[in-house]
């Protein structure tokens, strides 16, 4: 997708800012979106890393962070891990570095298919290892690629991301969540670098017996019509309305189908 497709789908994403490197053909085009509570510079730039400087005043963020696409061809990617090496050198501040390495660190992170060559293995884990980076901790699926060829299906972890000691130091709870993309052959990546199960919201499940009641649709309606429509950004109406139509069907399923078990105890107690 060329940069100025992408400026569209930014903005209706709601980012403020952007940069891009274009691709070359079909592939290895590169997006960064970012929002104005976030100062970026540029300190490096190709079709295979963006590496920047970050910072801003009312969030705690990484100072550095490496954008990664690892060429599918081995010899290409040698190239690219040599460049991280060198972004590498005398870094002493907390970097993350994330992407599509399209590189495993072990046999374990691939079904399906051949083995990966050792070489290969062994040459990421040295990217790794001279780069002072680890591995950082997930939830979701483990893996993030999927061919999708149903008898001939391989799956592998080729999307990870990545922070050296001083990353882990000052974000020790940080956490990197799979997320499955209807459609798509990759997962998303979602780093939340001051994760805290303790204030993770309760996910939201929606119950097949609710469309049986008889004010089901009731509820429905009144929570979509609740949010004025802006006819500015018809993804951010959409996305209200949903979250209305959610909290009010939570609220709803709260008075009509109420925990039996904690009455019969409350009762008991009683």
């Amino acid at each position: 997708m060329k940069s100025v497709n992408c400026k569209k789908l930014r903005q209706k994403c709601g980012f403020n800012k952007e940069l891009y490197v274009d691709p070359c053909g079909k592939s290895r085009g590169l997006a960064v979106w970012w929002l104005d509570s976030i100062d970026i510079e540029v300190l490096y730039k190709s079709k295979n890393i963006i590496h920047v400087l970050m910072e801003s005043e009312g969030l705690t963020v990484p100072k550095l962070v490496s954008f990664v696409y690892g060429p599918p061809k081995e010899g290409d990617r040698r190239v690219v891990w040599d460049v991280l090496r060198r972004l590498a050198t005398g870094i002493m501040v907390p970097w993350l570095a994330l992407g599509d390495f399209n590189d495993l660190l072990s046999q374990s992170e691939k079904e399906g298919g051949n083995p990966r060559a050792l070489r290969k293995i062994l040459n990421f884990q040295s990217l790794l290892s001279d780069c002072s980076l680890i591995d950082l901790e997930f939830k979701g699926s483990k893996y993030t690629w999927c061919n999708k060829r149903g008898g001939a299906l391989v799956r592998e972890r080729i999307d990870r991301a990545l922070g050296n000691i001083e990353f882990r130091n000052e974000f020790e709870h940080a956490v990197v969540f799979h997320v499955d993309l209807v459609g798509l052959d990759h997962h998303a990546l979602v780093v939340d670098c001051c994760h805290s199960e303790d204030k993770a919201p309760r996910t939201f499940k929606f119950e097949a017996n609710w469309v049986q009641h008889v004010d089901f649709l009731k509820v429905v309606d009144s929570g979509w019509r609740e949010v004025a429509v802006s006819n500015v950004n018809s993804l951010l109406d959409l996305i209200q309305r949903l979250d209305v139509c959610r909290k009010r069907l939570m609220e709803w399923s709260r008075r009509e189908f109420p925990n039996f078990r904690k009455l019969l105890i409350s009762c008991a107690e009683n």
